[in-house]
């Protein structure tokens, strides 16, 4: 369920960026340059155009490494959102949601402080065996409009090291000035209060034990037990146990 209805992008308009803002020689050194990098680096690297609204550039390696379709990769300016074609599509959700706040909050800053970040996604892409990988994916601002506004952002993406069983998206924000990291899920979560004993619960659940192991172990009936696991669901905004799992680890209730 998306916490907004902006959608991605209308918070990129808010950027404001014109013609007269940006200098497309710029960005053909870049482009001169992100070609280079490419052959020597494994990673895959993209670039997305705010005032264009489109991905303009992705390396080779994107066919290689997840079994992207070279052609297509080769043009990728008119092919829409086709790299998104292969995310797992849950996580998709996810990464649009937390992008939009993300968004929400870096436009809340100074002008002169917006570009200082980089966001670091964690999530799943379907390989070239046709099986989901995680990846690791950092975004940042490569370059400015003349007014400062960011104009291109810089991706690169790789496979994680890290092969965990989650349906979690993660990421973390570092300040790259100052080297301070955030999660942005607690920066943008409600407070959520749970009892000590829907906590309990929550734990016990996520260990895959049923309202009546439960209500064994607890030494409490399987009503009160039924009763808790409404409150959790109520409380962490779920629609079921996954659910409720999924966001007690986002919240740090659960590791």
């Amino acid at each position: 369920m998306k916490s907004t209805n902006i959608t991605r992008e209308e918070m990129w308009a808010k950027q404001h960026l014109s013609i007269h803002d940006i200098d497309y020689a710029v960005w053909e050194r870049d482009k001169s340059m992100l070609h280079k990098m490419a052959r020597v680096s494994r990673n895959c690297t993209f670039v997305v155009d705010v005032y264009k609204n489109k991905y303009v550039y992705a390396s080779p390696h994107f066919a290689n490494l997840l079994g992207y379709d070279e052609d297509k990769i080769a043009t990728l300016e008119k092919q829409g959102d086709y790299l998104e074609s292969r995310f797992h599509p849950d996580d998709f959700d996810q990464l649009v949601d937390l992008q939009i706040k993300l968004g929400q909050f870096i436009y809340n800053l100074p002008v002169e402080q917006r570009n200082d970040y980089c966001n670091i996604y964690s999530f799943r892409v379907r390989n070239a065996k046709q099986q989901y990988v995680r990846v690791t994916n950092r975004l940042q601002v490569l370059e400015q409009g003349r007014a400062g506004k960011a104009w291109l952002i810089l991706g690169n993406m790789s496979i994680s090291p890290d092969q965990k069983d989650s349906r979690q998206v993660a990421c973390t924000v570092l300040n790259l000035k100052s080297g301070e990291l955030f999660s942005p899920t607690l920066l943008f979560s409600p407070t959520i209060h749970l009892t000590e004993r829907e906590t309990e619960i929550l734990h016990l659940i996520q260990k895959g034990l049923l309202s009546k192991e439960i209500a064994h172990k607890l030494q409490i009936s399987i009503h009160t037990v039924n009763i808790h696991r409404q409150n959790l669901l109520h409380k962490l905004e779920a629609q079921n146990s996954i659910e409720a799992i999924n966001k007690g680890i986002g919240l740090g209730i659960l590791k």
